[in-house]
């Protein structure tokens, strides 16, 4: 009686009569949520598939360029592009202007202290398909740092801007999404035959019912 007014009144059971009412199978995930990325269905899906590194990173090349021109800024253009290489992402590609195109010009277009625009969407799309422990992600995006801040000499993009304005935009982009795809291919987290990320990333058991 008591459930039925408290759906009436809030549209919900109490938790004691939802627990007493699922019969199920238990079902467990072998998944440290804190450090192992986990596979979603994709719907941002890969454009073709690579057998080579040299061909992935030929694709994300086509990616970014396809994309010049459209008023992209600097972040969402390395996000977009490697998610449009790779797949397996939940996220639309609005979306994932969305999510990064504050970031271009350093943060708001400020061209100031911030990171390189470019260099962040990378990095967030690296978050997006490395597998692994925290120490691992980490070591991988120090490498992506690296490797922008080696060409340019400072990843600041008050720095770079300020020396070049906008024409090594396009390298700094460049640089970062092919050295993504560089060091998630050097750690096992691509399948160039069939590009899916976060292979064989979780488990799942079912543990039978007594």
């Amino acid at each position: 009686m008591k459930g039925n007014l408290l759906i009436a009144l809030t549209g919900f059971l109490p938790a004691q009569t939802l627990l007493a009412e699922v019969k199920t199978d238990t079902v467990r995930l072998a998944v440290n949520i804190d450090s192992v990325r986990y596979a979603n269905p994709s719907v941002f899906q890969a454009t073709s598939q690579h057998q080579s590194l040299d061909s992935l990173k030929a694709e994300v090349k086509r990616q970014l360029v396809s994309r010049y021109g459209q008023h992209y800024g600097c972040a969402s253009l390395s996000l977009t592009a490697i998610c449009a290489t790779l797949g397996g992402t939940v996220y639309s590609e609005r979306q994932l202007r969305g999510l990064s195109d504050s970031f271009s010009g350093g943060i708001g277009h400020t061209f100031s202290e911030g990171t390189c625009g470019a260099l962040s969407g990378a990095i967030m799309a690296l978050g997006m398909y490395a597998s692994g422990d925290k120490k691992l992600h980490q070591k991988m995006a120090a490498e992506v740092f690296e490797a922008l801040k080696k060409q340019e000499g400072t990843v600041k993009c008050g720095d770079i801007y300020g020396k070049y304005h906008f024409d090594h935009c396009d390298g700094c982009n460049l640089c970062a999404v092919q050295k993504v795809i560089e060091v998630l291919y050097n750690n096992g987290d691509i399948q160039t035959a069939t590009v899916q990320p976060w292979n064989n990333v979780f488990h799942v058991s079912t543990v039978e019912k007594r």
